[in-house]
């Protein structure tokens, strides 16, 4: 089953979304960007990883949305958040287990968050 890990960190300090948290030492972004590397490697071996990808500075964002027919697009986050999606990864594994092993080896399950969503085909009849 495929599921994209949703990787949510701390805008005040996002500099790269899994490796440079607050009060960032060279030592500490090192081992993170090394258990990172170990882990896409050992999961692009197994055939589990399906798509990754990080995510711009949210100051970056563009909302868009409609208001009574009319279209309306923002520059920037809607709101200031304490934390945002900083990226993702697709991965097909399979049980909901795998999935949390693979995102609790996330760089950003220590000091953020990784949410685990099933992924739905379009019709979405399988959930």
């Amino acid at each position: 089953m495929r599921y994209v890990l949703l990787i949510h960190s701390d805008p005040d300090s996002w500099v790269h979304p899994m490796f440079l948290p607050s009060g960032t030492d060279v030592d500490l972004c090192d081992a993170r960007a090394a258990a990172f590397a170990k882990l896409l490697r050992e999961i692009t071996e197994s055939g589990e990883l399906i798509a990754a990808s990080a995510l711009a500075d949210p100051i970056t964002s563009t909302t868009v949305r409609r208001s009574g027919g009319a279209l309306l697009a923002t520059d920037g986050p809607v709101v200031p958040a304490r934390s945002h999606l900083a990226g993702f990864l697709v991965v097909d594994v399979d049980s909901p287990q795998r999935a949390v092993e693979v995102a609790a080896r996330l760089p950003a399950a220590g000091d953020g968050r990784v949410e685990i969503r099933p992924v739905m085909g379009l019709s979405g009849m399988e959930m």
